[in-house]
C-alpha cells in the first residue's frame, strides 16, 4: 500500500477512535474524571447525574459517609483561637509575676473591698442625716435665742422711751405706756435698733415735715386726746408729777437732768412708784 493511501487510513482510524471515546465518555461507559460539585448538570454525562444531589445553588456527589467540613473548620479555628489567647494569658500572668490563682485571688479581695465599701456609704447617709438634724436642731436653737434676745431689746427699747415721753409730758406711766406700747414698733436700720411710731397698718407714721413722728409727738397727741387727758397732770398743777389716784401730798420728785441720767429700767421704776419730774 503507498504511504499516502497509508496517512490516510491512520488519519481515519484515529477519527474514529476519537468520536468513539467521546461517545462512551458521555454515556458513562468508561471512567473519566468526576468533579465533586458543579453548577448545572449539564456538564455531568447523563448516566452519571444520578449521582448527584442538590446542596443550596450547586450539585454535588452524594457520597455515603460525607460530612462537610466547614463545620470542622470552624471548629479548629476555635480551638486555634483559644489556644493563642491562653498562651497570651499566660505570658501576660508571667509578666505579672502572678499564678492564675493568685491573679483570682487578688480580683475577689478587690471585689470584697467594694462591697464593704458600699456598706460603709449606707452607715454614712445615717451618720450624716444624725448630723444634720443635730446641726438643724442647734441652729433651731440660736434662731430662738436670738428671738428672745430681740424680745427682750425691744421691750427695753420701748419701755425706756415711753416712760421716758411720758414722764416728760407729766403722765401716768403706769396707765399710759400699754397704749404707747401698742402704737409702736422696734424697726432695724442699717444694724441698729429704733422706736418708730406706727399706724393701725404696721407703717411708720410721719409729721407734716415728712420726718418720722417722734414717740414725744406720740405722747403729745395722747395728751390732748379726750381718753388719755386725764391721765396727764393739769397744765396749772405744781410738781406733783403725774396724777396719782388718791394725790398723795407727799410724792416724790426728781429733777428733769437726774431723771435722764436714769438707764430704760430705773425710769420706769421712777415713774410706777409715783415720782415726779420737776424741770
Amino acid at each position: 500500500m503507498p504511504t499516502t493511501a497509508k496517512s490516510a487510513a491512520r488519519a481515519l482510524l484515529r477519527a474514529a477512535h476519537s468520536r468513539l471515546f467521546d461517545y462512551m465518555a458521555r454515556s458513562g461507559l468508561i471512567a473519566a474524571a468526576v468533579p465533586f460539585a458543579v453548577d448545572k448538570l449539564d456538564a455531568i454525562p447523563e448516566a452519571q447525574r444520578v449521582l448527584y444531589k442538590q446542596v443550596g445553588d450547586k450539585y454535588q456527589l452524594d457520597l455515603e459517609g460525607y460530612e462537610d467540613p466547614a463545620g470542622l473548620k470552624s471548629a479548629l479555628d476555635k480551638e486555634r483561637k483559644a489556644a493563642r489567647d491562653a498562651v497570651a494569658m499566660t505570658k501576660a500572668w508571667k509578666d505579672l509575676g502572678k499564678t492564675p490563682e493568685e491573679i483570682t485571688a487578688l480580683l475577689e479581695a478587690q471585689a470584697q473591698a467594694e462591697r464593704d465599701k458600699l456598706t460603709k456609704a449606707g452607715e454614712w447617709d445615717k451618720l450624716r442625716k444624725q448630723m444634720d438634724d443635730q446641726h438643724q436642731a442647734a441652729l433651731e436653737t440660736e434662731r430662738q435665742g436670738k428671738a428672745a434676745l430681740r424680745a427682750q431689746l425691744e421691750r427695753h427699747l420701748v419701755d425706756a422711751a415711753g416712760v421716758a415721753a411720758i414722764a416728760s409730758a407729766k403722765g401716768n406711766a403706769e396707765l399710759l405706756l400699754p397704749h404707747v406700747k401698742s402704737r409702736v414698733k422696734v424697726i432695724e436700720d442699717n444694724g441698729e435698733f429704733t422706736v418708730r411710731v406706727v399706724d393701725a397698718a404696721g407703717n411708720p407714721r410721719v409729721n407734716a415735715k415728712g420726718e418720722f413722728l417722734s414717740m414725744t409727738d406720740l405722747v403729745g397727741e395722747m395728751r390732748s386726746h379726750d381718753t388719755f387727758a386725764a391721765a396727764f397732770a393739769a397744765p396749772n398743777a405744781s410738781g406733783g408729777g403725774a396724777r396719782q389716784s388718791g394725790g398723795s401730798a407727799g410724792a416724790k420728785t426728781i429733777t428733769r437732768a437726774d431723771f435722764d441720767a436714769l438707764d430704760g429700767a430705773a425710769k420706769f421704776s421712777a415713774i410706777k412708784a409715783g415720782t415726779a419730774v420737776i424741770d
